[in-house]
């Protein structure tokens, strides 16, 4: 038999463990009923001590659902492949006969 663990975890200091969870995952009849869901949300969040640690974990776990670290499941999806893109470099100048560089004189 396991003995209960007393670590805390991160959760263990989140403000919204008293919130109405569906608050925090909107089901919602109208786009703008789902939208003030949303933003009641991310204020709870925005004064959060543990806000970071919550959207690691959500990154980390793929969590699709609901409002995590202050962000929506779009919101992660988008910062999880902009974390996956391979990094962006400046690709090299090619001048085709007959063009004109940028900046020259027109003659």
């Amino acid at each position: 038999m396991s003995t209960p663990s007393t670590e805390e975890h991160w959760s263990d200091h989140a403000i919204c463990r008293g919130a109405d969870p569906d608050l925090f995952f909107p089901i919602g009849y109208s786009a703008s009923i789902l939208k003030e869901q949303e933003r009641a949300a991310k204020r709870i969040c925005g004064n959060c001590p543990v806000v970071s640690d919550c959207l690691t974990w959500a990154l980390r776990v793929g969590e699709p659902d609901g409002i995590w670290g202050g962000t929506t499941p779009e919101e992660r999806r988008r910062l999880r492949r902009e974390a996956e893109a391979p990094a962006r470099r400046r690709l090299p100048v090619i001048m085709v006969r007959g063009d004109v560089p940028v900046g020259a004189d027109a003659a």
